[in-house]
């Protein structure tokens, strides 16, 4: 049984990557500019999404793309908690395993959705980019992460929804479940070595939590 669980955010509690996706397009079509498709959005997905970024300030300046992330942050915590995910968190903190979030997004972008959720009933860490030199798929956020945690990373369990991110968990030596959502089920996940995919709350806690 494992000790602690990490979770990442976007994607993964809330399904903040259909959110923000549908808000640039808002956006973009009210600049008189033609919106994003599926496919450039997908591969900006669990990482730094250096390219989505450079690629709205090119088009429409800093400031109109800042605008688009303060709307996405001040509206993402009217999103419901992934019913999977909320059933596993009350499930943990019943049982006292503690749980983190390691995310690429900014910890104080987060935030504000974070309370308003009442994640923090639940959530003992929070690893941001602010917080790390390298994001997903890099494996610092996950070890900075555990540290905190104070386990090794063998004892934890990470929950992600996109390569990027399990990529990350695994190559911090994190086993990983892979649940994706809508933006990510269509992500080849042949390179990742997860423990299972796109199971519910009954089969996570049947396969990695009931005791023998």
């Amino acid at each position: 049984m494992y000790r602690a669980v990490v979770f990442d955010f976007d994607g993964t509690i809330i399904d903040t990557e259909k959110h923000l996706f549908d808000v640039i397009n808002k956006h973009l079509t009210k600049h008189n500019e033609s919106p994003i498709t599926l496919e450039f959005y997908r591969r900006s997905i669990g990482g730094a999404a250096t390219e989505l970024h450079n690629y709205l300030e090119a088009l429409i300046g800093p400031e109109k793309k800042a605008a688009i992330y303060k709307e996405h942050n001040d509206t993402s915590g009217h999103l419901p908690i992934i019913e999977t995910i909320q059933q596993l968190m009350e499930y943990l903190k019943q049982r006292h395993i503690p749980m983190a979030i390691a995310t690429s997004s900014h910890r104080e972008d987060i935030l504000p959705t974070f309370h308003k959720l009442g994640l923090d009933k639940y959530i003992e860490v929070i690893v941001g980019r602010e917080d790390v030199e390298n994001v997903k798929p890099n494996p610092e956020p996950y070890l900075t992460a555990v540290q905190q945690l104070n386990y090794n990373p063998t004892n934890c369990l990470a929950i992600e929804d996109s390569v990027n991110g399990a990529t990350a968990a695994n190559s911090a030596g994190l086993d990983v479940i892979v649940n994706t959502n809508v933006m990510t089920e269509e992500q080849d996940f042949s390179t990742v070595n997860y423990v299972a995919k796109d199971i519910d709350f009954d089969n996570i806690v049947q396969r990695f939590f009931s005791r023998k």
